[in-house]
This record gives C-alpha cells, structure tokens and sequence, in this order.
C-alpha cells in the first residue's frame, strides 16, 4: 500500500520537519517484532534482482562518467546509509547528501547526533524508518517510511524533479523489500 498523507508521521528526533514524504505497508506474518526488524537488517537490496537492476540504472550516468576517468564509485546500498536508531520494533537510517546528482553527492555522517546537526542549506537529509505494528489478530504489518527534508529554496528546486522522476522505482524497491522480508520471515523457523 503506497500512502500520500498530510503532516501526521513524524521524523523526529532526527529531522526537524520533512519536504517529501513516502509510506508503504505490508502484512509480514507471525513473527515477534524483533525477528521482523532483525530480518530488514539483513536484508541485501542487492540480492533481489529488481532491485538491483533499478540501482544500476540509477547508477548509470556515474558508471559512465567513471569509465571516462572519473572517480571510482561504489554501488549504492543501505550501507550508505547512517544507522540512526534500532530497538525491538523499529530501525531508522538517515542519509545525507545531494541525491539529484550522478554520485548522490552523499556526506558522511558518522551517527544519529551527527546526522542531527547536519544542518547545510545546499544537503538534503533523508530518513528511512522501518517501524512493525501489530494489528490484534497476532498479525504483524512492516511498515517503512521515507522522509527527506530540504532545508532551502535551492535544495527543494533541485530534489523536486528528482523526487518526481525515482518515486515510482523507490516505491517498488520499499515494496520489494517488505515482500522479500515477509519471504525470509515464512522461510526460517
């Protein structure tokens, strides 16, 4: 399920306010909560063969720029990103940098309070929340939000179109990643 909704979620601590947003919900099984957020940790968005074919498309324009001389890049995964928060029921990622450009123009963060502070006019911060609620029924629903602030007019003017073009692949990457979770959770005992 791909939700638009008004200014109810909530970054926070790590983002102050949020420009863009993205929602996506799926029914992963029986599994205590710990399990599921255990099971999105080790997942390798790499492994999944959709995924990895819309990342190397998305990679492309800085594959080329680095066979022509360019600097080495290194394939974009959820190492990229700054562990921000992880308990029992959710685990939070943020990552900063320039994402309209051809090497994301990410900025190191080195954790949560770092990641906080980082408050550049010219970087856009994203979030990336899995949260596991529970529905009564003993049923869990993984869900995984996306948040991404852009602190600027400059920033906002840069990453809409961007936003606009990747939100159908990143949509179906947070999709395919909750199948492919709820798939592992079924799988082991």
């Amino acid at each position: 399920m791909d939700k638009m909704v008004g200014r109810t979620a909530s970054p926070a601590p790590f983002l102050a306010d949020y420009t863009f947003y993205e929602r996506h919900e799926a029914t992963v099984g029986h599994a205590p909560p710990s399990r599921i957020i255990e099971a999105v940790a080790a997942f390798d968005m790499r492994a999944d063969p959709v995924i990895d074919t819309l990342l190397r498309v998305r990679e492309w324009p800085e594959r080329l720029l680095q066979r022509l001389g360019g600097k080495h890049c290194e394939p974009f995964d959820l190492s990229a990103f700054t562990p921000l928060q992880r308990d029992d029921r959710e685990l939070t990622y943020g990552l900063a940098g320039r994402f309209w450009r051809t090497d994301f123009g990410l900025v190191k963060v080195a954790d949560a309070a770092g990641f906080i502070a980082l408050t550049r006019a010219d970087i856009a911060r994203l979030v990336l929340r899995f949260r596991v609620l529970e529905d009564g029924r003993d049923e869990a629903h993984l869900v995984t939000e996306t948040f991404v602030d852009c602190p600027s007019f400059g920033t906002r003017a840069l990453m809409t179109p961007y936003w606009f073009a990747i939100r159908a692949s990143s949509g179906w990457i947070r999709k395919r990643t909750l199948a492919a979770v709820a798939k592992a959770l079924a799988t082991t005992p």
